[in-house]
């Protein structure tokens, strides 16, 4: 093969790259480099290396350069037998030399002359500090992955990593956390090259089966120019690839009830640290738990041709039905009496939860030539869950819950890897996921109204909404990575690759299955007593808010995507000096294809609150009434079309971003044996766009239309308005009063996003020092310091947010209104007291509408310090962990909205009210240690340990209500009355283990049997709603106030002791 030229390869990846590219493709492949002496320390050119494994088809050999230097390049993680021959010299074999993802192992080889031929065997460690990279990551392999005691998924190993805080209580089919100062939608997945981030919401787009992960590496820090998509994490996972002999395994997991069917000796196999007693004293169901749980799973690997063609598969079934915790029906139970004709049956009863879940994997391995290997995956999820977990909670009742129907997706990646020489290699992937993700109203609720009762805070009747989803990530990468021995006084190892990616988002958002399903929300502010005045039940202020929607399969939206990628880095060693610098560019937008809308007025029901007599006449007679009155208002600035007309929406892009993230580290090999390194890193991390953010403009699903209702007849019934229609037969002067407060400005012209909008960012700075403690110990500390800027919220777009601002006229914007908390004590005239001053928007104002922009003062900061360590498995035990000590403080939280820029932190004055203070995930300590030690007769015992901070909170006033005749357009505001974090939950702590014993039966196989026991300690908690969330009338004489009605209820307990039982052959 004719020697190719570093210039030549250059310019064809450079010519590449201009027309491909999927962001922050992670290496699935590692490097074996070193030098070989003599014994005077001298290197030795022209030495013949030789490597094999059971990882890699064949064997590979090169010559040592003319310093002695050799490389092997593209390997897959595993371990490795090295062999370097020289005649006059003894032939060194080194066994089981660990290669791992993304890294370079590197290792020194000294040959002893000898006369005769003679061969030096030896096995030693592999090194455990990079001494290269600035980096901070974490790699698991394989068996310890299986060793210990967790979720049998990606979730389980991301919850065991340093500063890990999951999602909050009903986000957990998302399997979403905040690590390290990260929101919840910032951690990047990666199987094999493909991304499995969802390209509309970012959270792992589908359950990936631990049976199937070769090596996973995480990278927590110090991210080299060739990822992107994250400021906080990557978890890369590479599979398994088969070899040249067969191998597989059959696993099975329970645990549950202990019935086991039929079998009823079996004792529970869960012990509720509750009594029955205490559970009907507090008015709660028992904890959550699997009352059935069924996994398993089939692995088999092998050669279709040997050194040539592997494949690996695995199938896995897993079902479970677990215990509901929360008790809604408990709530409808309090308001039932006041008109059971509402109710479902079914609300009255407690409901639980199950899934069924599908997963398959297929993966080829084709050796093509020497230097060419292709490796391809297909992997398929589908999950079943009649209720849907997202849509349950202590307000939901049965009715209000919704169903995932068969939810499934599809990844498949394709992996080219191409060895020029033993220091120069290409690498080119492509991927693509389709999800489809259908969230679905019960057919036999379709046609019902949504009702809230303010007073029990509790939903029945429809759930919100159908969410029928379908969701496509394409995309593909290609790199060139180049390694020089000594260039400019140093060597490099040189990447530079582009990459594209386009993700497509539709999106039928509707409500019911049929034409003109009911779209109507009903709000009671006590149903108890049928009191229909949720706004303000002394002034007889209601709410009228309908979705207009179309029924299934009629109006679809569609936001996308689209990313161009460029990048560079360079990791130079001077010496015992490392520096890594890189620059990654990216340029991406968001975009809508042109769609249509039909007319939305024409629906079977009316608002529930409809006057009878109006009803008679045309159900949807008062909302043409108001969409009359919409056309013909002067503040609403757009008020052509409505989100109830017929509309056409042409293509265009939302946002558009150019960026540029430079990356610079130092790693400082402090006694030049490679086993202490001081560590500096700085980097900044662009936000990418994903369609879930950058969605709203989507103006043909318009989202929901919100009225206050001002019963001035007070007949109880929503009449026709007094005026604002042009149209006289949509005009009662006996009727009633309907102010808009929410909508979707449907401008086809209008920006969404101010001009100067800028893409987020953080800025990361790192500095520690990592050490080996002892043989195949890692010790490492590291300060961690995280900014987060031009973070993106809501602005509303016409008023703003500055109290003090006035019109064209002079008046102000904002009317104050000043009020005094009588604080904890619920007193007034005592030490708590604080005097606020809350503001409401003036009648005259116009009609807000929201911008996504930049607001100053929108912040996040992380300081955390991090102790970390790890031990591969040798003299019988392995030990991983982290402690970690953080303040994580701001403006802007960062939760599943808060990462959308869905907080309402800036849509008026009264939220930033006492908006300082700690985000929602902070935790200022959090311990993770996890561990095995194998004991005498091949008896192995793990652990898994966590201790955490409680979480912040703080009280709340939920409405300060106006005066009479105030003027504000609206009866009330909120605010937050101290500071987030101002009061904490109790802090958490709980132990897991494991006890496995193995058996080998020679040419059978091995057979292991596992015994998990989850929180051996017994630990409990209580939710309980321990905020008053007052409602003031201080206008009145005296000030009264109201206490919130759930306040001091207890919503739900856990606390269960539980055992797991598990097998595993292999072969």
């Amino acid at each position: 093969m004719k020697k190719i030229s570093l210039i030549t390869i250059l310019v064809i990846v450079g010519s590449i790259i201009i027309v491909n590219s999927v962001s922050g493709q992670g290496r699935q492949t590692g490097t074996l480099a070193g030098t070989v002496l003599d014994s005077e320390n001298n290197p030795l050119p022209g030495v013949t290396v030789t490597l094999s494994g059971p990882a890699m088809m064949g064997e590979t050999s090169y010559l040592t350069s003319e310093t002695g230097k050799f490389r092997f390049v593209a390997l897959n993680p595993g371990d490795y037998d090295l062999k370097v021959e020289l005649p006059g010299f003894k032939t060194y074999i080194r066994k089981g030399i660990r290669v791992s993802v993304g890294k370079v192992t590197e290792i020194e080889v000294i040959l002893e002359p000898a006369p005769v031929s003679e061969e030096v065997t030896v096995v030693a460690a592999s090194p455990v500090i990079d001494v290269e990279s600035a980096k901070i990551s974490i790699n698991y392999g394989a068996d310890f992955l299986l060793s210990l005691p967790q979720s049998r998924d990606l979730f389980g190993i991301q919850q065991s990593l340093p500063g890990t805080v999951e999602a909050e209580r009903g986000r957990e089919y998302t399997r979403m956390s905040s690590i390290l100062g990260g929101h919840l939608r910032s951690i990047l997945y990666q199987i094999d090259g493909a991304i499995m981030n969802d390209p509309t919401t970012l959270y792992v787009s589908a359950n990936i089966n631990v049976d199937t992960f070769e090596e996973v590496e995480v990278s927590l820090g110090a991210l080299p120019a060739d990822v992107g998509l994250t400021d906080t994490a990557v978890i890369n996972v590479v599979t398994k690839s088969g070899g040249n002999n067969f191998s597989g395994s059959l696993s099975g997991y329970y645990t549950g009830a202990g019935d086991l069917r039929s079998f009823k000796f079996i004792p529970s196999l869960s012990q509720s640290m509750w009594s029955q007693e205490q559970l009907k004293s507090m008015g709660v169901s028992a904890p959550s738990t699997y009352n059935d749980y069924l996994d398993g799973s089939a692995s088999l690997g092998g050669p279709i041709i040997r050194d040539r063609l592997w494949f690996f598969s695995n199938a896995r079934y897993m079902a479970w039905k677990q215990a509901n915790p929360t008790t809604p029906e408990n709530r409808i139970k309090q308001i039932y009496s006041a008109n059971p004709g509402l109710f479902d049956p079914r609300d009255l009863e407690h409901y639980d939860l199950s899934e069924q879940n599908w997963l398959a994997f297929l993966k080829l391995t084709f050796q093509v030539s020497r230097k060419i290997r292709y490796m391809g995956m297909l992997h398929f999820n589908m999950v079943n869950q009649p209720i849907y977990t997202l849509r349950v909670g202590s307000s939901y009742a049965w009715s209000y819950t919704a169903i995932n129907d068969h939810e499934k997706v599809y990844t498949t990646s394709h992996h080219l890897n191409w060895v020029l020489t033993q220091n120069t290699f290409v690498e080119i992937v492509g991927n693509y996921v389709n999800r489809h993700f259908p969230n679905l109203m019960r057919r036999e609720t379709a046609n019902n109204y949504t009702q809230y009762d303010r007073e029990a805070n509790v939903y029945w009747g429809n759930t919100s909404y159908t969410d029928d989803y379908y969701r496509k990530r394409a995309g593909v990468s290609v790199s060139l990575t180049h390694f020089v021995d000594s260039w400019l006084g140093a060597s490099h190892e040189i990447k530079t690759g582009g990459e594209w990616e386009d993700t497509y988002y539709i999106r039928d958002r509707c409500r019911g299955y049929e034409p003109g399903d009911n779209p109507y929300y009903t709000y009671w502010y006590s149903f108890a007593t049928q009191n229909k005045y949720y706004y303000d039940p002394k002034n007889k202020i209601g709410r009228l808010l309908i979705q207009p929607f179309a029924h299934l399969g009629v109006v679809t939206g569609d936001d996308n995507t689209r990313r161009f990628t460029g990048y560079f880095q360079d990791s130079m060693v001077i010496k015992r000096l490392a520096v890594n610098i890189g620059l990654r560019f990216d340029y991406s937008y968001a975009y809508e294809p042109e769609k249509h809308r039909p007319q939305l007025l024409n629906y079977k029901v009316g608002p529930q609150f409809l006057n009878p007599v109006l009803a008679q006449i045309d159900p949807n007679i008062l909302l043409k009434a108001l969409n009359d009155q919409y056309h013909h208002d002067p503040t609403i600035e757009y008020n052509h079309v409505s989100p109830l007309d017929e509309h056409h929406i042409p293509y265009r892009k939302t946002v558009e971003f150019t960026t540029l993230s430079p990356r610079i580290g130092f790693v400082y090999d402090l006694f030049g044996n490679g086993k202490t390194a001081i560590k500096l890193s700085l980097a900044r991390y662009y936000e990418p766009i994903w369609s879930g953010k950058y969605n709203a403009p989507q103006l043909i699903s318009a989202g929901s239309m919100n009225w206050y209702w001002y019963d001035l007849n007070g007949n109880g019934y929503m009449d026709l308005p007094r005026s604002g229609p042009a149209d006289p037969k949509y005009i009662d002067p006996n009727g009633d009063k309907y102010v808009l407060t929410s909508y979707v400005v449907q401008d086809p012209n209008i920006k969404y996003y101010s001009d100067d909008i800028k893409c987020p960012y953080m800025n990361e700075f790192i500095i520690g020092i990592e050490h080996e403690l002892m043989k195949d110990f890692r010790l490492g500390i590291q300060f961690l310091y995280k900014q987060n800027k031009n973070i993106t919220e809501d602005v509303d777009a016409v008023n703003g947010y500055d109290p003090n601002k006035k019109d064209d006229q002079g008046r102000p914007i904002w009317l104050p209104y000043t009020f005094v908390d009588p604080g904890w004590d619920g007193k007034w005239g005592t030490s708590d007291d604080k005097q606020f001053t809350v503001y409401g928007l003036a009648s005259y104002a116009p009609t807000p509408y929201f911008l996504g922009s930049n607001p100053p003062g929108c912040k996040r900061e992380y300081k955390g310090l991090i102790v970390s360590f790890q031990k591969r498995m040798s003299h019988r035990w392995q030990l991983s962990g982290s402690i970690v000590y953080s303040a994580f403080t701001g403006t802007a939280n960062h939760n599943y909205g808060g990462a959308e820029g869905e907080t309402a932190l800036y849509d008026d004055p009264n939220s930033l009210i006492n908006a300082d203070g700690r985000i929602r995930y902070d935790r200022p300590l959090n311990i993770k240690i996890l561990g095995t030690y194998i004991l005498p007769l091949d008896i192995a015992v793990s652990a898994y340990f966590n201790y955490r901070s409680g979480s912040p909170w703080a009280r709340t006033i939920e409405r300060v209500y106006f005066p009479p005749g105030f003027g504000a357009r609206v009866s009330y505001v909120g605010i937050q009355a101290e500071p987030f974090g101002t009061r904490r939950t109790p802090s958490e702590a709980w132990l897991d283990m494991r006890v496995e014993k193995s058996f080998n039966f020679r040419n059978l196989g091995r057979l292991s049997l596992y015994l998990d026991l989850f929180n051996v300690t017994g630990s409990t908690s209580i939710d309980i709603n321990q905020n008053p969330n007052i409602r003031v009338y201080y206008y009145q004489t005296p000030p009264t106030y109201t206490v919130d009605s759930t306040y001091g209820r207890i919503n739900s307990v856990t606390g269960v002791r539980s055992a797991r039982f598990g097998l595993r052959w292999s072969f």
